[in-house]
């Protein structure tokens, strides 16, 4: 059973304390109050320092998984595993026409300014990197919710090669030495905070087809680490952790990856793997793990993996919620050791038993920032110069990418991340030195991938930044389209800004900042739009982004979520709202806002997450909470009703979306985060004295999983076809609700979490924005095979315009078939049809 938890500031400080610091952060990426407790314990430091607490990155996680825990502690990762195979089981719709979704961006896209970003095209966030063993320009990235993906010319073009898994969580790839058809992917997202996981997965055919394994083993937790022995390929490594306050352990195969064994059963959330040189005294190499726990994990194996022994290291005793290790390619004896909580790199050259510092003089930062999301964005590897020598080359990626040349005596910035002159995006997550020449590696970010290549003798250093362009794998929050173009839009992305096409696929361009959010673009005049970023800063154009200023109110003490909505009026776009906890209102007209409409606070304790306002009259507007509070007004904020409430009440959980019915402002449907509940719900009547709320989620293999419904779209013309994106994909229903069909695979989109539906009946588009596969598209309508007259049923009506015309050549869309003529094929076609739909 799941117990509710509301826990004030005092009693979350408390549990820390009494907890004690590291034992409370056992799960701090899966529990709400411990990453709440982690933000007050941090600012709580900072305020003695003198200094300010930056959250980052766990900023946007705490924003994901609160959304999707209310009104819990935790969110129910296994029942969202469950709503994916769910929906690889749902029926597929008889007769239905083949539309299918299209990807359609971002494609070339720049950075919005050089600090933070970097320079040429970004894209998204990678996980890890990995050199092709089979030859040059041949690479491997894995993506956090994106999946695996693979070049075989230098990054100019990009091939998914998981879009068909049950769900796109990536951590790790490793390519067999020998039979370079053998890839293993280490699921689950380990840097991003874990999500689900589906073990290891293996394809013997260069990605054809995959098999799980490891799946029991990790129980859903991230793959964090997959190491394949180099001389003897049939031992692979693997490292567990993140997910569950149960962590994870290491685990070893001897036959591929048949089968596993658990060789160090202690608990921690296992982090990476790494192996030295050869020893020439005995031909074997010491294998090294690390992991996060009080005090750390480092581990040693002399024997290829089958036993291992734990290492005495310098670390603290407090709670080490960021380890790596690296062992060097030139000296068995020596490997390398980071803790982010101590900000400190040591470096032992008797293979563990001794350590020294060797962090004097590394690029800190200003107030130590480059270490400030050191639980997020941290490698650590040891290459070679490319003179000859043996000395190591030392690899750390924090928020910059930092280099030492030599060991370790001096250290150089290599990214200037943080700067305006800025080589590279920020947020380091991977490395992979190729090993055939050390000048060159493979970096990835929040911003994508960057091929790197150092001269040691000249210490001259590049990125290239173009391998983005062609890359698909960029995780939006929101977007905005054109009410005619189908190519001008924008859309809010994690960390990469805000991307937006004016109206050539092939030329996109970046505006605002940070975390781009909820956006919008005027109808009547569509050179008007607005982006927004974290906590709601917004920024405004008149001229589609030739220039733009901020119109960010003072806010003072209201709360805003990481991403906080705005809305423009239908029937009046000069008005655009923004949503605190409570609404406030833009006018284009004066140029002001006006503060707290109503002076009604909309949550209790959260924020507004969704804005709905009626098309047909701009005064009915509503609000949804992340605490799952729904409000309304019908005279355009001056008096509130409060309307989860009824009979039945709306479930308690997030609310995610809020649609009003075309024609009637008082008709509604509403979608809800979490678990354990219906996701669409519809009211017929919000003025009523008591509202009904009636569950339109449907039943069984029929109805859409129990999964986070983060978006709905209702058809203008029938509103009894709705479309809604889930954690798992697209689903679609005919019939208000009774019946739900997969829209995802079966008609091309991949297997990914959709955060947007934007259905704009001027370019007849059903827009989707995902979260880790950038946007796609499909043409509606959306009709079964046979609807000749397109009201999405296959009847009568269309058997008559059919006969009509038959025989004819010029039959238009009776030619069922495409072939030229209406004929007896055509006709077959309807009447095996006939029924569907309706």
């Amino acid at each position: 059973m799941r117990t509710t938890v509301r826990l004030t500031a005092i009693a979350l400080l408390a549990g820390l304390f009494v907890s004690g610091f590291g034992q409370n952060f056992y799960g701090i990426y899966d529990s709400v109050h411990r990453l709440k407790a982690y933000f007050a314990e941090n600012h709580k430091k900072a305020k003695e320092e003198g200094r300010t607490f930056r959250p980052g990155y766990m900023a946007s996680w705490l924003y994901y998984i609160e959304q999707r825990a209310f009104p819990y502690d935790e969110v129910d990762w296994k029942a969202i595993e469950q709503g994916a195979l769910h929906r690889d089981a749902m029926p597929t719709e008889a007769g239905i026409m083949a539309a299918q979704w299209e990807y359609f961006g971002p494609r070339n896209l720049p950075v919005p300014y050089r600090i933070y970003y970097g320079q040429g095209n970004i894209i998204g966030r990678i996980s890890s990197v990995a050199y092709h063993p089979g030859g040059l320009g041949r690479y491997f990235l894995t993506s956090g919710v994106g999946g695996l993906w693979k070049t075989e010319n230098f990054g100019a073009d990009w091939t998914p090669m998981s879009d068909d898994w049950t769900y796109m969580r990536t951590s790790s790839v490793a390519i067999h030495p020998i039979n370079h058809n053998t890839i293993y992917v280490g699921t689950g997202d380990f840097p991003g905070g874990g999500g689900y996981g589906q073990g290891i997965l293996r394809s013997m055919d260069g990605g054809q087809t995959w098999t799980a394994h490891l799946v029991a083993e990790s129980a859903g937790r991230s793959v964090s680490k997959v190491l394949i022995h180099p001389e003897q390929p049939n031992i692979i490594l693997a490292t567990v952790g993140r997910r569950t306050s149960t962590n994870g352990n290491v685990y070893r195969s001897t036959d591929g990856g048949d089968t596993w064994q658990m060789v160090i059963a202690t608990s921690a959330v296992w982090s990476h793997i790494s192996y030295s040189r050869i020893n020439p005294s005995n031909n074997k190499r010491y294998f090294y793990v690390s992991g996060h726990s009080n005090g750390g994990e480092i581990w040693r194996s002399s024997d290829d993996g089958a036993t291992w022994t734990k290492l005495t290291t310098p670390m603290s005793s407090a709670f080490q919620s960021s380890v790596r290790v690296a062992a060097s390619p030139n000296n068995h004896n020596n490997v390398y050791i980071i803790s982010g909580v101590n900000r400190n790199i040591w470096r032992s050259t008797d293979a563990g038993v001794n350590w020294t510092s060797i962090v004097a003089g590394f690029p800190n930062g200003s107030n130590n920032y480059n270490w400030s999301q050191h639980t997020y964005d941290m490698f650590l590897d040891v290459g070679n110069r490319n003179d000859g020598s043996t000395t190591d080359v030392i690899y750390v990626g924090l928020i910059d990418i930092v280099q030492s040349p030599d060991g370790g005596a001096t250290w150089q910035s290599l990214g200037q991340t943080y700067t305006n002159s800025a080589l590279t995006h920020n947020d380091h997550h991977a490395i992979a030195i190729n090993r055939s020449n050390p000048s060159e590696a493979l970096v990835g970010n929040d911003g994508g991938i960057f091929p790197f290549n150092w001269n040691s003798g000249s210490n001259l250093w590049n990125f290239n930044t173009t391998n983005n362009r062609r890359l698909g794998i960029t995780q939006f929050y929101k977007s905005a389209f054109h009410p005619t173009d189908p190519n001008r839009l924008l859309g809010g992305t994690q960390d990469n800004a805000t991307p937006q096409c004016s109206g050539n696929l092939d030329v996109w361009r970046n505006v605002g900042g940070g975390d781009g959010g909820f956006c919008m673009i005027n109808p009547s005049n569509p050179n008007i739009q607005y982006a927004t970023s974290q906590n709601l800063n917004i920024y405004r154009t008149a001229n589609d982004w030739s220039s733009s200023n901020t119109i960010t109110p003072s806010f003072g003490s209201d709360r805003r979520g990481f991403i906080a909505p705005i809305q423009l009026s239908y029937t009046n776009p000069n008005l655009l709202y923004a949503g605190s906890n409570y609404l406030w209102r833009w006018s284009e007209t004066s140029q002001s806002w006006t503060a707290r409409l109503g002076s009604q606070e909309l949550s209790v304790s959260g924020y507004v997450n969704f804005i709905g306002i009626s098309p047909s009259n701009g005064n009915y507007i509503y609000t949804g909470s992340n605490q799952g509070e729904l409000w309304m007004t019908s005279n355009a904020g001056t008096n509130w009703t409060q309307i989860n409430t009824g009979s039945p009440s709306l479930p308690n959980r997030a609310i995610t979306c809020v649609v009003v019915d075309p024609t009637t402002p008082t008709r509604i449907w509403v979608t809800v985060s979490g678990t354990g509940t219906g996701h669409v719900w519809r009211c017929d009547n919000t003025a009523a004295v008591t509202r009904v709320w009636v569950d339109v989620s449907g039943s069984g293999l029929t109805g859409l999983p129990d999964v986070p419904a983060n978006t709905v779209q209702v058809e203008p013309g029938n509103t009894g076809r709705l479309y809604v994106g889930t954690d798992v994909g697209v689903f679609y229903t005919r019939n208000g609700g009774a019946t739900w069909y997969n829209g995802t695979r079966p008609f091309g989109l991949p297997n990914v979490q959709v955060n947007d539906l934007k259905l704009v009946a001027g370019t007849g588009y059903l827009n989707a924005a995902t979260w880790g596969r950038g946007m796609w598209r499909m043409r509606l309508p959306f009709n079964p095979l046979g609807d000749i007259d397109g009201n999405g049923c296959v009847d009568d009506a269309d058997l008559a315009r059919l006969l009509t015309v038959f025989g004819s050549t010029a039959g238009g869309s009776s030619d069922l078939n495409g072939d030229g003529i209406v004929d007896d094929t055509d006709l077959a076609i309807l009447l095996e049809n006939f029924g569907n739909g309706c």
